[in-house]
C-alpha cells in the first residue's frame, strides 16, 4: 500500500494504474501487529538486513510494515542470496539480467504500473502533447540551482552559479533560435533562473505556473495543492523530451528514466567545470554501484563523457 500525504494526498494528481496500492484508514486493525523502519539517508541493520538476511521470513510475523527511507536498496535486495526462493524476485531474475536489476533501471517500469495521472494532469499536460503531436521537438531543461524558497533547510550549490549563461551558451551554439519547429521546456526550483531560459527564448519557451516548492520539506503550506500540482506536471513533461539538459538532481534524473531512449540526447551540466557533457548508461559496460545515498545518487544516474559538447 502507498500511504503518501506529504506535502498533500498523492491520491489529488496520481491515481492507482495496474495495481491498487490505496491504503483505506477506515478499515485498518487497530489490534494489528506492525514493525516501522526509519532509514533516512543512512541505517546501517536495515541495511544489513536487505543484503544479507531473509528479511521476509522476519517481516511476514507482522500484519504491517511500514517503510520510510530514501535509500536505493534495489540492487542489493535481488543479489541477496537469502531470498532467492521469492516468486516475484525469481520472477525478475529470470527475465531480467541482475546488472539491469536497478533502481534507475526498473523505476519507469514500476511507477507505470502503479500510477496514472489524473484528469487534471491530463488536462495540463495537453497542449504540450498536442504541440509533439503537430511536429515539434522538445528539448527540456531543469535547473536544481539549490536554496529552494520553499525550504529553508535546502543546501546552496554554488558550482551551479553559472548554469544558466553556460547552458544558454550552449544552446545558442546549437542555434536553438533558428529551430523554429523546437519548443523549450524549463523548469527550477529559482524563478530568477527560470525567467533567463525564458528571456532569452521568448517565443519557444514552455513552463507550468504555479509556486516552487521543495515537496521533502516544504516551509509555506499556503501553495501546497497548486505547488505539488505543477511537480507533478513537470517531472511527467521531463520524460517527453527529445533533448535533455539536467543539473544533478534525483527529480529529473527519474523523470529521465520515463523517455522512450532516456540517453538519447542527454546532457548533463557539470558546475564544477562548467561543461555541458554528453551521458551515457553507467550499466551498459559496467558493474552496478553498490547501495547508494541521495547525496550521490545523481552522480550514479548520470554517467558523463568529460569531453563538452
Amino acid at each position: 500500500m502507498i500511504d503518501m500525504t506529504h506535502p498533500v494526498d498523492v491520491k489529488n494528481y496520481l491515481l492507482p494504474n495496474i495495481y491498487n496500492w490505496t491504503f483505506d484508514n477506515n478499515t485498518s486493525n487497530m489490534n494489528s501487529s506492525r514493525i516501522v523502519i526509519h532509514a533516512i539517508d543512512s541505517e546501517s541493520n536495515f541495511e544489513n538486513q536487505i543484503r544479507n538476511q531473509a528479511f521476509m521470513d522476519t517481516w511476514a510475523k507482522y500484519d504491517d510494515i511500514e517503510i520510510y527511507t530514501n535509500l536505493d536498496l534495489v540492487s542489493d535486495i535481488f543479489r541477496n542470496p537469502r531470498i532467492r526462493n521469492n516468486t516475484i524476485i525469481d520472477m525478475f531474475l529470470l527475465n531480467v539480467p541482475l546488472e539491469k536489476l536497478t533502481l534507475h533501471s526498473l523505476f519507469p517500469f514500476l511507477f507505470e504500473i502503479l500510477f496514472q495521472p489524473s484528469l487534471e494532469i491530463i488536462n495540463a499536460l495537453q497542449p504540450i502533447f498536442q504541440d509533439i503531436e503537430n511536429g515539434y521537438t522538445l528539448t527540456c531543461i531543469h535547473l536544481r540551482m539549490g536554496q529552494n524558497p520553499s525550504n529553508p533547510l535546502d543546501a546552496s550549490f554554488g558550482d551551479r552559479a553559472s548554469a544558466v549563461e553556460d547552458i544558454i551558451n550552449f544552446l545558442n551554439r546549437t542555434k536553438l533560435q533558428k529551430m523554429r519547429n523546437t519548443r523549450v521546456f524549463v523548469t527550477s526550483d529559482s524563478d530568477q533562473a527560470l525567467s533567463k531560459i525564458v528571456h532569452q527564448f521568448p517565443s519557444q519557451t514552455v513552463t507550468i505556473p504555479g509556486p516552487i516548492i521543495h515537496v521533502d520539506r516544504p516551509a509555506n503550506r499556503i501553495h501546497l495543492l497548486h505547488g505539488f500540482l505543477k511537480v507533478v506536471i513537470d517531472f511527467y513533461v521531463l520524460g517527453e523530451c527529445d533533448t535533455s539538459i539536467l543539473t544533478a538532481s534525483g527529480f529529473s534524473a527519474l523523470a529521465n528514466r520515463r523517455r522512450t531512449e532516456p540517453y538519447q540526447k542527454l546532457f548533463k551540466y557539470d558546475g564544477s567545470h562548467r561543461q555541458i557533457e554528453r551521458c551515457h548508461d553507467i550499466y551498459e559496460y559496467a558493474q552496478p554501484p553498490k547501495t547508494v545515498k541521495v547525496g550521490s545518487y545523481c552522480r550514479v544516474v548520470f554517467n558523463c563523457s568529460s569531453r563538452e559538447m
